[in-house]
């Protein structure tokens, strides 16, 4: 039995469709790094889980979520700590010069999360001044491993976002490159770096001028299902919730949503769940096409989508949050232009200060984050997704 699990990453049973994708990614990372480039709500942690939870191959992985985190001396700690709580792995960190033998005899790997909270800050506070060489001399000690170690860095290029956004630039730059010449020393052959993140890991490393401190690893992107895939996804999540779906409804849906990316799969799913549940009537192609004007694209599910609209705030300079706002309603509105309509739209709002090398960044990063496509035989950008635009239309466009 399929669980419909909208949100939160899925583990075991409950995992559907990637193993292939798995497989590839665990492969790579016999032979060195990965960048696992997602945009949010695609699985990239699911498949971490999956990587974790069934390894096709020895090694032991060190899991750490870098979402919050903004300097780099808090990183390498983040990084002690994960490693005190491997029972394996915590016998190298006795032997650190850089912090004192004490403070692992008070360690306990169940630490309760405000104990836990104490202990890093006290590691925080003994390499604060000398991050690089405490850190250097934990590779050193990692790396006599006979084992492969895996470091699993979710939302790293979050983490780089934040600290140059908080005044920490030349330290988010100096991170980049000291990470790049440990992955680079002879000794260090069996330690692998998977880098994940939810926003563009190239836009960000390039406004830092820094995309050659990432050229060592293998980039590999999740992409929606496949019409194959998702079609077998959503018979499995009718069968196991006891929603009788007919082969024109799935075709239904999957016209509806475009793209078919599992979290959007699973909303509509949901919904028609419920209203399955509730009226007790068939569920009918008509039947869906009204759940989807009424409730998806309704106020009821505009939380699921609102972070689309939101980060652009957030990770986008002023300037541009308002280009990119006013291509995407235009788009909304026509479907698709050619990218010397986009131009110009961009040019309206940016002014004087725009340029096609920085417009053409912009597109770039707005594929990357899933907003836009480019359609290379029409030479149009598009939504990348119908369901977005249908929802950008409803919420945010103006239609005349």
């Amino acid at each position: 039995m399929t669980e419909n699990r909208i949100g939160p990453p899925v583990r075991g049973k409950e995992f559907y469709g990637r193993d292939k994708f798995v497989k590839l990614v665990s492969d790579q990372l016999r032979n060195g790094h990965v960048l696992l480039a997602a945009p949010r709500r695609f699985g990239k942690t699911s498949v971490m889980f999956r990587l974790i939870d069934d390894p096709k191959w020895d090694y032991r992985i060190v899991h750490a979520d870098l979402e919050h985190l903004t300097d780099p001396a808090v990183f390498i700690s983040e990084l002690i700590v994960k490693l005190a709580k491997d029972g394996k792995l915590a016998k190298v960190l006795s032997t650190l010069k850089s912090l004192p033998s004490g403070l692992w005899e008070s360690f306990k790997s169940n630490f309760e999360e405000i104990e836990l909270y104490d202990f890093k800050v006290k590691i925080r506070e003994q390499i604060s001044e000398r991050w690089q060489d405490s850190g250097e001399e934990l590779f050193r000690k990692i790396a006599e491993s006979k084992t492969t170690i895996v470091f699993f860095l979710d939302e790293f290029p979050m983490m780089i976002d934040r600290m140059a956004r908080t005044g920490k630039r030349e330290e988010a730059i100096s991170l980049l490159r000291w990470l790049r010449s440990i992955r680079n020393q002879p000794h260090t052959h069996n330690i692998r770096f998977l880098v994940a993140g939810s926003i563009g890991i190239d836009r960000v490393l390039n406004e830092l001028g820094e995309i050659a401190s990432i050229n060592d690893f293998e980039q590999i992107r999740l992409e929606p299902f496949s019409s194959k895939v998702a079609t077998a996804f959503l018979h499995e999540l009718s069968q196991s919730h006891g929603v009788p779906l007919t082969t024109p409804s799935i075709r239904k849906i999957l016209a509806l949503i475009g793209t078919p990316v599992p979290y959007f799969l699973q909303i509509i799913f949901s919904e028609i769940y419920k209203t399955y549940v509730q009226d007790e009537e068939p569920i009918t192609p008509k039947k869906i096409e009204q759940i989807y004007r009424h409730k998806i694209l309704g106020v009821n599910c505009k939380t699921y989508f609102d972070h689309y609209y939101g980060r652009l705030r957030e990770y986008y300079p002023l300037h541009e949050e308002k280009a990119i706002k006013r291509i995407l309603r235009e788009l909304a509105v026509v479907d698709a232009m050619t990218r010397d309509a986009c131009f110009q739209f961009y040019q309206a709002q940016v002014g004087q200060a725009s340029d096609v090398d920085s417009f053409n960044r912009l597109m770039s990063d707005l594929e990357q984050d899933f907003y836009i496509a480019f359609d290379a035989e029409a030479r149009q950008y598009k939504f990348a997704c119908r369901l977005l635009r249908d929802w950008w239309l409803r919420h945010y466009g103006m239609e005349s």
